[in-house]
């Protein structure tokens, strides 16, 4: 009688990690076009990776230079009163962001070649 539940429990588990890996063949495998607006690479998966190519853009430099050329006119002519420690810190900010950028692209192409 015990080795009965046994094997009928074995057969629940089996069959349990059966539907278990066909729920994970149905995810893998199922229809990606209802991607959401996060989900930056367009694989259908919101990971790590759509959170690295929104932060690695060229459009972070652009929005950072245009910052340093329009807040220092505004002080220039009085609009606003800005300490000039904002200007060094956002200058820093682009270098970082390029610098990122940088390394990225190399180690991708580093990728590619190997």
């Amino acid at each position: 009688m015990k080795k009965m539940l046994d094997e009928k429990e074995l057969d629940e588990d089996l069959a349990a990690e059966q539907q278990m890996i066909n729920d994970l063949k149905k995810f893998l495998n199922r229809d990606r076009t209802g991607n959401s607006w996060l989900d930056i690479n367009g694989d259908g998966v919101v990971d790590l990776d759509d959170l690295r190519d929104s932060l690695l853009r060229f459009e972070w430099i652009m929005l950072s230079g245009l910052l340093l050329v329009i807040l220092p006119l505004l002080n220039y002519f009085n609009f606003t009163d800005i300490d000039g420690d904002l200007f060094w810190s956002l200058a820093g900010f682009c270098l970082l962001i390029e610098g990122l950028i940088s390394v990225y692209q190399i180690r991708v192409l580093r990728r590619k070649y190997k």
